[in-house]
């Protein structure tokens, strides 16, 4: 964190009972692997059910200032966390819904040359599954990991002369997306505006494609938080999704109960 950044709402790992998340916190959370844990296909994910009154809470006592920021399409984000519709930038920021419910899509990219070509892997590759969303194409193989080195080369191959778009690492998934596009940027625009201008922003996530997010908030005088444990530019770590979601829970607990008041901090 830099010098100027005010202390930070969390503990290097996070300890029961020590920390909850302060009340001029701007919360961003990823999706899969964060708030719910990963499943063998991404339709299959469960959501616990105490997980969304408290991001209810939560959206309540920081004044809105909560965003998800996913991979995900924001309409599968919605349908997961329902009722709630909560700001939220989908597929790493190419769909983007800002606090007053307006949403903002890229221009699709060429992704149709490159079907066939992904479809024919799929087809060679049982354990190889494409996921079609509006601007990008994840090549999921979670079924067969000993294929990762083949998927990213035959992405690689693919995207050669392909303009505006790039390959995107993550687990057991490479995305293919607008070029440009990342969590960080989506943070960013965030922070630009009300309710999260002026806060302090925390990002929580457990993937590689979110090293764009921890980087943004450190430069911005925030806290990156994995979820999970591997190299990082996080500041800050929680075992997995069970235990984010403790800490949510407590934290939403914490504010409801004491709103305005600052929160427990680590020295």
């Amino acid at each position: 964190m830099s010098s100027h950044a005010r202390p930070s709402p969390l503990l290097p790992a996070l300890v029961p009972g020590q920390a909850v998340i302060a009340p001029d916190t701007a919360l961003f959370l990823d999706f899969d692997g964060t708030l719910a844990d990963l499943a063998p296909r991404p339709e299959l994910v469960q959501v616990e059910p105490e997980l969304v009154g408290t991001l209810r809470a939560l959206h309540d006592s920081l004044d809105g200032a909560l965003a998800i920021i996913s991979g995900r399409p924001v309409a599968e984000l919605d349908h997961f966390l329902a009722p709630l519709r909560l700001p939220s930038a989908g597929i790493h920021g190419a769909e983007f819904r800002s606090y007053d419910e307006k949403i903002v899509q890229m221009p699709a990219p060429a992704l149709g040359e490159l079907i066939p070509a992904l479809e024919a892997l799929a087809r060679h590759h049982p354990g190889v599954r494409l996921e079609y969303k509006s601007v990008a194409v994840a090549v999921h193989y979670r079924a067969a990991p000993q294929l990762e080195t083949l998927v990213r080369d035959a992405v690689a191959a693919m995207l050669r002369d392909a303009d505006g778009l790039e390959a995107l690492p993550g687990k057991m998934v490479v995305e293919i997306k607008p070029a440009g596009i990342d969590k960080g940027g989506a943070i960013a625009a965030f922070m630009r505006a009300p309710p999260f201008a002026n806060r302090v922003p925390l990002f929580a996530g457990d993937d590689v494609t979110d090293e764009a997010g921890f980087a943004m908030v450190r430069q911005l005088g925030g806290v990156g938080l994995l979820v999970g444990s591997r190299q990082t530019l996080a500041s800050h770590t929680v075992t997995g999704p069970a235990a984010l979601r403790c800490w949510l829970h407590r934290s939403a607990r914490a504010l409801a109960n004491a709103p305005g008041a600052p929160s427990t901090t680590a020295s």
